[in-house]
């Protein structure tokens, strides 16, 4: 689904680099993007439907057919490998448990327009060109039972350019949910949420008194009262 420039311009937000955890990690955060926005979570969503969709018996047989998605063991460069086992392409590590060749197995890797599309670090790109060539895989063979229009939405969901995954509204329009959703019950805030807390200036001194309030609170709920004689 293709997006217009304001539609990708107000996608984006100036956030941290390392962010999520590693088996949901959206690719532009793994590319240590700057600017990125909601789709984020639209990919952690994706993750989590995944993991979903593989917990049906017709799916799964047993608890221990289940596993998530994308079990990647490092991700290079904010969690890199440290068994001292990884390879080397182009002169970037390469290691089969990396967090991006695992997800480049299943969603196969990105097309030139889409590195073009969204990828500004140099460094990023050249990391990019040192993984094989691999197709898309068909998730209906990993979800054989799950059904098309389900399977038509992970696909939406699971796509590398942020720019053409899926918005958490296009989701919700999604076939998938026409026969529970209730557009009538859902809620939609006019204004931006403004956390109080957030907005504090805090210093060394006050961060560390911090802390030592809430060790202190939660010591005196974890330790057992003694008992009187």
């Amino acid at each position: 689904m293709q997006k217009t420039k304001n539609q990708r311009q107000n996608m984006k937000r100036e956030l941290t680099g390392h962010v999520v955890t590693r088996w949901y990690r959206a690719p532009e955060i793994i590319l240590l993007e700057k600017d990125y926005g909601s789709a984020i979570d639209v990919w952690a969503v994706g993750c989590i439907f995944a993991e979903l969709l593989g917990m049906m018996k017709e799916n799964a047989p047993t608890f221990l057919d289940r596993k998530p998605l994308f079990p990647g063991k490092s991700c290079f460069p904010l969690s890199p490998d440290k068994s001292g086992s990884s390879g080397a392409k182009k002169g970037f590590p390469s290691v089969s448990g990396d967090q991006l060749a695992i997800i480049f197995e299943v969603i196969g890797t990105p097309t030139e327009e889409d590195i073009s599309d969204f990828v500004t670090d140099a460094k990023a790109r050249e990391y990019l060109e040192s993984f094989s060539k691999r197709p898309r895989k068909d998730l209906t063979e990993l979800y054989p039972a799950s059904g098309p229009e389900a399977i038509d939405l992970l696909n939406k969901i699971l796509v590398f350019n942020p720019y053409y995954r899926l918005s958490l509204e296009e989701c919700l329009k999604h076939p998938f949910f026409t026969k529970v959703r209730k557009p009538e019950k859902e809620t939609f805030d006019t204004e931006k949420i403004n956390l109080e807390f957030e907005n504090k200036e805090l210093t060394r001194d006050m961060l560390r008194q911090l802390f030592i309030e809430e060790i202190k609170l939660f010591k005196s709920q974890a330790t057992p009262k003694m008992a009187m004689p």
